[in-house]
Parts: structure tokens; C-alpha cells; sequence
């Protein structure tokens, strides 16, 4: 029961890793596009932003979850 909790929680982190970095990645976007540029910029540079947010999110959770993934099995043989 203890290892199914374990391996929830690690997955609501992983979910939490890609809202922040889509999130951070949209925001920082839309940011440096105004300090730039003004409204045409943020436009620009939020989905610059957002792209390169998802890009992180998807090959950060990947790696997440396939090091979850190898963890449970690892643990399913010992047990």
C-alpha cells in the first residue's frame, strides 16, 4: 500500500513540473516581450515562451516518469 502512495505522489509531482514549466515559460515570454518590444513582442515571445515551456515540460516528465516507472519495477522484483 505504502509503494502505491509513494509512486502517486511522484505523479502529482511530474504534474506539477508541467504546469511550472509551461506556466513559467508563457509568463517569461510575455514578459521579456513587453520589456522588448510592447504588445506585437509579447504576442511573439509568449508563444516563443510557451513553446520552449512545453518542449521542457514534455522532455522533463518523460524522464520523470520513465525513472518512476524503472523505480517500481526495481521494487516489484526485490518484493
Amino acid at each position: 500500500m505504502g509503494q502505491r502512495w509513494a509512486a502517486a505522489i511522484r505523479f502529482i509531482g511530474i504534474g506539477w513540473y508541467i504546469v511550472s514549466c509551461i506556466l513559467l515559460g508563457a509568463l517569461g515570454g510575455r514578459w521579456i516581450g513587453q520589456k522588448l518590444d510592447g504588445e506585437t513582442g509579447a504576442i511573439i515571445f509568449t508563444l516563443l515562451g510557451l513553446a520552449l515551456g512545453l518542449i521542457a515540460a514534455f522532455l522533463g516528465a518523460y524522464r520523470l516518469v520513465k525513472s518512476v516507472l524503472l523505480n517500481n519495477n526495481q521494487d516489484k522484483k526485490q518484493g
